[in-house]
């Protein structure tokens, strides 16, 4: 197993674990690409399905007392629902034409998101359900979950604080389900995993020293940051596969 392929994986994983720490989200948009880069659409999108699961796994453990449940069962269950068509998809499609597709449905569902921010159906559980849908969709479909919830939280008004603490029940949950629809598990040398675990933790704790000192709004700010340009890298890195 060569070096540079453990440390590189290792990395990904360090800055996908802190950020998510800091903003709530972040883990797949991050460490996504380079994961599939190195080891393909199928295994790389499942080790981002597993290890986002563990790192909010980890999270969830520190937190668990805050979390808004009501809130994220809401988001949960049409999200869970959506990941068994969305496993049919991506089975059936070809990979860099359905990275462009959801990476155009993001950029659309965060530009509405500022939209709607303003009006009445900003609150309302039927844009909870429709963006728990397109999150369980694009979870199993190409690993990233975050942006249809981030779009969510924008438009709710949803208090940066508590999204970062109780999205952590809806990453370890719906990261587990996607996993379970595809029906398998990454497969990698036992330095690989050594590696991306030792990374993820040291990236909490990097995270739970940084988190209190970054204002609420400059979270924010990043989780939007995270989502476009996760959107966009998924599109151009469909558009030079096709």
């Amino acid at each position: 197993m060569e070096l540079a392929a453990v440390l590189g994986l290792a990395a990904a994983v360090f800055v996908g674990a802190s950020t998510q720490r800091i903003s709530g989200m972040g883990f797949a948009l991050v460490s996504s690409p380079f994961l599939v880069m190195v080891l393909g659409p199928h295994e790389g999108v499942m080790l981002v399905n597993l290890l986002g699961a563990c790192s909010s796994l980890l999270i969830f453990a520190q937190v668990f007392r805050q979390v808004e449940y009501k809130k994220v069962l809401i988001l949960l269950i049409p999200a869970m629902l959506m990941t068994l068509p969305g496993a049919w998809v991506a089975a059936a499609l070809d990979g860099p034409l359905l990275s462009v597709i959801i990476s155009i449905m993001v950029i659309l569902a965060l530009a509405s998101s500022f939209m709607i921010r303003n009006l009445p159906m900003g609150q309302s559980k039927s844009l909870a359900v429709g963006a728990g849908a397109v999150s369980g969709f694009m979870s199993v479909t190409a690993g990233v979950s975050g942006p249809a919830i981030a779009g969510y939280a924008i438009a709710s008004r949803w208090p940066q604080a508590q999204f970062a603490i109780s999205v952590q029940l809806y990453f370890l949950v719906l990261s587990l389900t996607s996993l379970a629809a595809k029906g398998g598990m990454p497969q990698l040398h036992w330095q690989q995993w050594a590696g991306c675990f030792a990374a993820m933790v040291v990236g909490i704790l990097l995270g739970n020293f940084l988190a209190p000192k970054i204002p609420a709004k400059y979270s924010r700010a990043f989780v939007v940051l995270i989502a476009f340009s996760g959107a966009v890298s998924l599109m151009v890195n469909g558009f030079m596969a096709l």
